[in-house]
Parts: C-alpha cells; sequence; structure tokens
C-alpha cells in the first residue's frame, strides 16, 4: 500500500486543513469540483488535482471530506473503481455501516471521524472509530493522518454521537460564550476593542494554564474564586441560573440530533 500518496475527496475548509497539515510529507491527490477552489489549492499546496477515478488508481489512502448529503455520489463513482483500500471518512452523521453497504461484495475497511474547527489551525481534536473491517494498522494510519491538525482519541461508534455534541459542536459554545461575555463587557463601558482584548487574553491565558496545570478545572475554578468575593458572586448568579444543567441540556440536544442524522 502507497500509505504516502493520499487521495483527498472534497477540498473545503476540513480538507484544507487536512491538506495543509499533510502536503508537505505526502503526496497528494485533490478531487475538487470547484474549478476557482481547486485551482487556488493546487497554486497554494502544488497538490496534483485529478478525477476520482485517478486518485482511487494512485492514492493508498482515502479521505471522503464531502459534505454528508453528497456522500452518496461519491461512492457511487467509488464503487465503479477498483478499491480494496482504507477509507476515512470525517462526514458529520455518517456510520461506517452506510459505506459498508455501498461495498456488499468487499471488505471494505472505513474509518470513520469527527473533527472538529481548530482543525483548520492545527489546533484541533478528532474521535475517531473503526468500522467492521477495520484493522488496528487503519486504525493507526487514520491515527497518523488525522494527527496532522491535531490530537486524535479513538472511541467504540456508538460514541461517536457524544463525540460530535462535545467536542464536534463544542467550538460553537466557546464562541456563543465569548460573545455574550463580550456583549456584558461592553455593557460595562469598555470599548469594542478593549472588551475583545481583556475577553480574549482571559480565555486563550486560562485555557493555557489549565491545560499546563496540574489542576483540573474545579480545582483552579475553587483557586480564583476567593469566599464572598467577586467571582463568587458571578459564581453564585451562573449556579443560581441553572448554568450546569443548561450545559448539559445542550450536550444532550446536540447529541440527540447527531443520532437522528445518522438515521
Amino acid at each position: 500500500m502507497k500509505k504516502n500518496i493520499i487521495g483527498i475527496i472534497g477540498g473545503g475548509n476540513m480538507g484544507e486543513a487536512l491538506i495543509n497539515g499533510l502536503y508537505r510529507t505526502n503526496r497528494i491527490f485533490v478531487v475538487e469540483g470547484n474549478g476557482q477552489r481547486a485551482g487556488y489549492l493546487k497554486k497554494k499546496y502544488r497538490v496534483s488535482v485529478t478525477d476520482i477515478n485517478m486518485t482511487v488508481k494512485e492514492a493508498g489512502v482515502l479521505i471522503l471530506a464531502v459534505k454528508p448529503q453528497d456522500m452518496a455520489e461519491v461512492l457511487e463513482q467509488i464503487k465503479a473503481c477498483t478499491w480494496g483500500k482504507p477509507v476515512i471518512s470525517i462526514a458529520a452523521g455518517l456510520t461506517t455501516k452506510f459505506f459498508e453497504s455501498y461495498f456488499p461484495n468487499r471488505k471494505l475497511s472505513v474509518v470513520r471521524c469527527m473533527p472538529n474547527m481548530p482543525a483548520l489551525i492545527g489546533e484541533g481534536i478528532t474521535g475517531i472509530c473503526a468500522g467492521r473491517f477495520a484493522t488496528s494498522a487503519d486504525l493507526k494510519l487514520a491515527q497518523s493522518i488525522l494527527g496532522a491538525i491535531g490530537q486524535t482519541v479513538i472511541v467504540k461508534e456508538p460514541m461517536m454521537d457524544a463525540v460530535t455534541a462535545v467536542s464536534g459542536s463544542g467550538p460553537a459554545y466557546v464562541f456563543l460564550f465569548v460573545e455574550l461575555w463580550m456583549q456584558a463587557a461592553q455593557k460595562l463601558g469598555f470599548k469594542e476593542e478593549e472588551a475583545r482584548l481583556l475577553v480574549y487574553k482571559t480565555l486563550t491565558g486560562s485555557a493555557h494554564l489549565l491545560e499546563k496545570s496540574q489542576f483540573n478545572a474545579t480545582e483552579l475554578r475553587t483557586k480564583v474564586t476567593s469566599k464572598g468575593g467577586t467571582t463568587q458572586a458571578a459564581m453564585d448568579v451562573f449556579f443560581k441560573r441553572k448554568f450546569d444543567l443548561l450545559m448539559k441540556d445542550a450536550l444532550l440536544a446536540a447529541k440527540k440530533r447527531a443520532s437522528e442524522l445518522a438515521k
């Protein structure tokens, strides 16, 4: 298997993130239907922009990075080719059985992945699960490839909807919190640029501290929350308004929707 030759079908944001992480050490074949987008990828990353037939022929592994609603059409085209190498899908909601059903006479090796938006800057976290015919070597290959855009965690497929709820949709939770945090700061009298600096640096600094500290989030929160102090006053409001239950309900709603989309 020519593992150093990677075929990527779909050159959108996540496809480009993978190209950016992989093109320096691998030969990349890209299938992208938008001519302008294809030209941009070819010029910026010096990848080979080809059709599906050529990509299937040359690549040692295929990454399917098209939208879920376009996946059936792509699989029909792959089905017409001779393909017996691993397939990595980053399409939200599509199960490994969905892919395997298109190849009933072949033991298609499918690895399903759920990356998230920070992958665009190489800071993503990707949940990975194996299909029925995927080997441990296929999983390691997927980890190596997805490692180009961040870290990975291997889970059982029934947990993939939870991965979607926690980390796949997670960046939106952070962005919403920051959005509301900045609005509140501006209502206290700060100009937008001042609010942005205060909020962004507090956010990134706290995240880095959490990542590097020997203490967990609960312990760090306790350390910064003096009894009867200003932080305690804010925490009292969060807990009185049931922020903990709100977060739990939000993730359950996201997980439920992910399960519905997978059917």
